[in-house]
């Protein structure tokens, strides 16, 4: 029996989304103007606070898989993953190889051939996070006679330890001496022990959706608490000088991310209906990941080329707009032509719907 949809996630994609581009905006002002010390510090500690982005988005994948999926797969489960998340993201890749040869040092089929190996197999570039996807898919399908027959708890608790103990090799220099760890460090947030605490938490709550909704209304201020101090973690390696990277690949954003997923399920389930806004987000969602970059590059380009200075803040802001609103448009259309959606995925087109409190207060 298809289970009812889960409108909270629309709100969560969205947010996750959002922060992805505000993240890209904050850093790309950042290599393009000279800020004061305290000023360019301040906007690497903002950016700590909202690295959930990614890992909540990564972890959205199986949490619906489990909740719409709990005994089988479906039999068009891969064929339609494979040409509208697999096929747009290689597509992506020849475009982001392609692009700054062709507008910059020239193109050769060699330097083209280099550049889409290193992003489309080793996942060098911000759509690596669609490897991560579909690894969680093979797990789903690998994994789940094992995770049904262990205590959630347990597989939970374990996963968590694998998860940061992997970071923590990574980020931490400590490690570094050893060969096979300094080979592997440009390629290590691609295997999925660095996010199978994220696969793990969301199998069980998808599954369980019940006993999950119970336990986030239950302990509400306690991950509430949780969310604070998790989150001061970073912010605090970071200004004693312990680890200064900013980056959705922390050990110490781990629990972080799992607290902000409970928090803004939470907050999605107080929306008596998911504003349209969010929903076109949130359809939009994987055009925007993959596509913000290329309207942001050429949102500075075009400023740069202006006769006028342009405030910092300013430019964060058009950096946003043009990296959510170019991608949501050229979705948009791209979904009105055939074989458009294999280019930039699938756009679902938008209706405001109630939360899933409602539908089953309705039902």
């Amino acid at each position: 029996m298809k289970r009812t949809m889960i409108n909270e996630i629309f709100f969560i994609r969205a947010v996750a989304c959002l922060c992805v581009v505000l993240i890209h905006s904050m850093t790309m002002t950042q290599h393009n103007y000279e800020l004061f010390r305290l000023t360019d510090e301040l906007m690497y500690m903002f950016k700590l606070t909202i690295m959930f982005a990614t890992p909540v988005f990564v972890m959205i994948s199986e949490f619906l898989l489990s909740y719409s999926y709990p005994d089988k797969l479906p039999k068009a489960f891969w064929k339609k993953r494979i040409l509208y998340i697999l096929v747009p993201y290689i597509v992506m890749a020849v475009i982001y190889s392609a692009y700054p040869l062709l507008v910059g040092t020239g193109f050769t089929w060699g330097r083209f051939m280099e550049l889409f190996f290193e992003k489309g197999f080793l996942g060098l570039w911000h759509g690596y996070f669609v490897l991560i996807i579909f690894q969680f898919y093979a797990l789903h399908f690998l994994l789940k006679k094992y995770f049904d027959r262990f205590p959630a708890l347990l597989m939970i608790g374990i996963s968590l330890i694998v998860n940061m103990f992997y970071l923590a090799i990574y980020n931490f220099s400590w490690f570094h001496d050893f060969s096979f760890v300094a080979a592997l460090r440009p390629y290590y947030k691609l295997p999925f022990l660095g996010w199978i605490f994220y696969f793990t938490v969301a199998y069980y709550a998808g599954k369980n959706i019940d006993i999950f909704l119970s336990f986030i209304q239950k302990y509400k201020y306690y991950l509430l608490a949780g969310a604070a101090l998790t989150g001061m973690v970073p912010l605090l390696m970071r200004y004693n000088h312990i680890y200064s990277v900013v980056s959705s690949k922390r050990f110490d954003v781990v629990l972080y991310t799992f607290f902000i997923f409970c928090l803004l399920y939470l907050i999605a389930r107080q929306l008596k209906k998911t504003p349209t806004i969010v929903m076109w987000i949130s359809s939009s969602s994987y055009g925007i990941y993959l596509l913000h970059p290329l309207f942001q590059f050429n949102t500075i380009d075009f400023l740069q080329s202006m006769p006028f200075y342009t405030n910092f803040g300013v430019h964060i802001l058009l950096l946003f707009i043009m990296g959510v609103g170019g991608p949501i448009l050229v979705t948009y259309l791209l979904n009105k032509v055939p074989y458009g959606a294999l280019i930039v995925g699938k756009f679902n087109a938008p209706k405001s719907s109630a939360p899933l409190k409602e539908k089953m207060k309705a039902s």
